[in-house]
Parts: C-alpha cells; structure tokens; sequence
C-alpha cells in the first residue's frame, strides 16, 4: 500500500478523531502498516504515517499509469488531557474518519465532540466526514442491548450530513481499506479532481 518516492500528484491530510480506546490506533496500523497489535495501550499524543495510494483518470480509470495521491494520516490520543492539542491536530485536515466503538454507547455519546472539533479546524466546515463503527468483529459476541442501535446510528448521518458510515474492524482487517478508499475518492470529488481511488 505504502510506495517509496514515488511522485504524488496530490496530497490529502485526513484525521482519525474519536474517544479513547475507540480502536483509532488499530485502524492507523492496519491501513498504514497492514499490522494489528494487541496491546491496547492508549496512544500518547499524536501518530502520523504518510501513504501512497494509486489513482487513475476519471475518464479512463483502466489506463494503466503510475499516478499517486500521498495520505498524511493523523491518528490523535483520545485523551481528556490532550484537548488542548486538538485544533493543531485537525488544522488543515481535508477529510476525517469519527470513530465510535460499535459495542459502547459512551463513545458513541462522545462524537457530537469530535465532530465539532473536526468543523471548527478542519480546512473548512465541508470536508468529507465518514463515520466509523468500529470492533466489528464484537457484534457476534456482545449482546444485543450493547451494540449501538442501527437506528441511532444512520439519525445521527442525518443529523450532521455525514458522508457515509462503515462498520470495520482492524483485527480481521475488513473495510479498513475500503473506508480510506471512499474518504479519498470523496476528497477528490469535493475538490474536482477528476481522478478516483480503485
């Protein structure tokens, strides 16, 4: 996934915002490093890995060149005690990942934070937000009355005009790749750049 001096034709800053232990860090690793660590220590600070993902011409999405967009990903401790460091975190970001933990309500309550952080200092108040349910390899084995309600989850989309929601998890790597892919292609859209993310 990561491409050594390759040439980037365009360069995004996307941020991965939500409450600690949400799981931000294992989705970091996995996208950026295809790795999964169980130890579950809570990130201090700030991690940041940059990425090259190809793209191709919208109007010829086969041709086959060697054109690349590079990632700056910023994954930010959850943290009571980093609050302060938040708006230099966001500052500049061209999209983001809201990440709540797909079996605990308190981090779901938590994203109204997040998401006015990421309006407040993003690059401007429209950047392409994906919402995150993540653990999903919980679900089978939580009972019912844990796992955040479908419904509260899609009024929640409405509410903010989100730009979509994916359930992931980073320990069976599923839709890890497909959620940066569409954060992407959505960044690209919403700066009219005719190319997309396959």
């Amino acid at each position: 996934m990561s491409y050594d001096r390759k040439e980037a034709l365009y360069s995004f800053k996307i941020v991965i915002c939500g409450a600690s232990a949400v799981g931000k860090s294992s989705l970091f690793n996995r996208f950026c490093f295809n790795s999964f660590n169980f130890d579950t220590s809570p990130t201090i600070g700030i991690n940041f890995h940059s990425v090259y993902l190809r793209i191709n011409f919208k109007k010829n999405p086969d041709e086959l060149k060697e054109n690349f967009i590079v990632n700056s990903i910023f994954d930010f401790g959850g943290q009571e005690r980093f609050a302060p460091l938040i708006p230099k975190f966001i500052d500049g970001a061209n999209g983001a990942l809201l990440v709540f933990d797909s079996v605990n309500y308190s981090s779901f309550d938590q994203l109204d934070f997040w998401y006015e952080k990421i309006i407040l200092n993003a690059l401007d108040s429209k950047v392409p937000i994906i919402l995150v349910g993540s653990k999903s390899d919980l679900l089978e084995k939580t009972p019912e009355y844990e796992i955040i309600n479908e419904d509260l989850i899609y009024k929640y989309i409405e509410e903010k005009q989100l730009d979509g929601f994916y359930r992931t998890s980073a320990l069976e790597n599923f839709n890890v790749l497909e959620v940066f892919k569409e954060l992407n292609n959505l960044m690209l859209k919403r700066q009219q750049i005719p190319y997309i993310v396959e």
